[in-house]
C-alpha cells in the first residue's frame, strides 16, 4: 500500500509529505486501510481497501446491504472524521 495522507483541516486526500496540496496546511495524518471515506459530490460512503498509484479501491455498501468494490482517484474522495 502506497502512502496517502489526509488533511485534518480540509479532509482532502493527497500524496505530498510536506503539506496539504489543497489548503497548504501542515496538519495531516496517514490514510489507513479500512478508513471511512466519502466520494466528493455524492452521498456514497465506504472504506479504503487498497491504494495503488493514486487510485483507491473503496468498499461501498448500498441501501440493500450489498457490498461492491469501486475504484476512485485520490482527488475524488475525502476522509470522514
Amino acid at each position: 500500500m502506497e502512502n496517502l495522507f489526509y488533511c485534518l483541516d480540509c479532509r482532502r486526500i493527497f500524496d505530498s509529505v510536506e503539506e496539504c496540496t489543497y489548503c497548504k496546511s501542515g496538519n495531516f495524518k496517514k490514510l489507513l486501510k479500512m478508513a471511512p471515506i466519502n466520494v466528493i459530490g455524492t452521498k456514497h460512503k465506504g472504506n479504503v481497501l487498497r491504494v495503488k498509484d493514486q487510485t483507491v479501491s473503496v468498499l461501498l455498501v448500498d441501501l440493500q446491504k450489498q457490498r461492491y468494490i469501486k475504484e476512485f482517484k485520490a482527488s475524488e474522495i475525502q476522509k470522514i472524521i
